[in-house]
């Protein structure tokens, strides 16, 4: 589920998305938003979920609306201390936008 809630799926048609990796199972959306909200527009922020148990899979994505803010993040939280964990983050390189 996204940050937003459940009134659907935000259009993430011209955004740009970082992968956020090792990311702590009991890390949320709420977590993550104002830390990367600080560096842009932060259009959505996603954790997948384990089909059977609801758990986090332990990545996230942030989607920004503009690449230089999303850059930036990059630039400034790849290897932060997160909840207890180093995180990594970089940008996704799968979807609609990621970098070729």
């Amino acid at each position: 589920m996204s940050h937003f809630g459940r009134s659907g799926p935000p259009d993430i048609r011209d955004t740009f998305s970082l992968l956020v990796l090792n990311i702590t199972f009991r890390t949320t959306a709420d977590d993550l938003f104002p830390l990367f909200d600080k560096y842009g527009k932060v259009v959505d922020v996603f954790i997948p979920r384990d089909r059977r148990t609801g758990e986090s899979r332990g990545f996230a994505f942030v989607r920004y609306k503009y690449a230089e803010e999303a850059q930036k993040a990059v630039n400034r939280l790849d290897g932060r201390v997160v909840d207890g964990r180093e995180i990594m983050v970089q940008f996704a390189k799968y979807g609609p936008n990621a970098e070729r």
